[in-house]
């Protein structure tokens, strides 16, 4: 988010945020009762303390925490990682 304190987008996800906090403090996961690929996005969002700087949100620091953990996130970080790596190393 922008430093302009005036950022109405700061409003929107900080609502948003707060709407999320509510529904995975009932859940552990936000699809299907289990483990999908929308939670390797929204975690992979939700990681960076910057998105969570708007309030203080404990079940979505134990959602990030939980889905960081799975297997299945990490593999899809170490892959993404190395496409990036690999694109590096064709740049002139």
């Amino acid at each position: 988010m922008s430093i302009d304190k005036d950022n109405p987008l700061e409003g929107w996800l900080a609502m948003r945020l707060g709407h999320l906090e509510k529904a995975l403090a009932t859940r552990k996961w936000l699809a299907a009762d289990r483990f999908t690929a929308a939670d390797i996005l929204m975690a992979d969002v939700l990681r960076f303390p910057a998105v969570r700087r708007f309030g203080t949100f404990p079940a979505l620091s134990s959602y990030v925490d939980r889905a960081c953990a799975r297997p299945a996130f990490k593999k899809a970080k170490d892959d993404q990682m190395a496409h990036f790596a690999a694109a590096d190393t064709q740049r002139p």
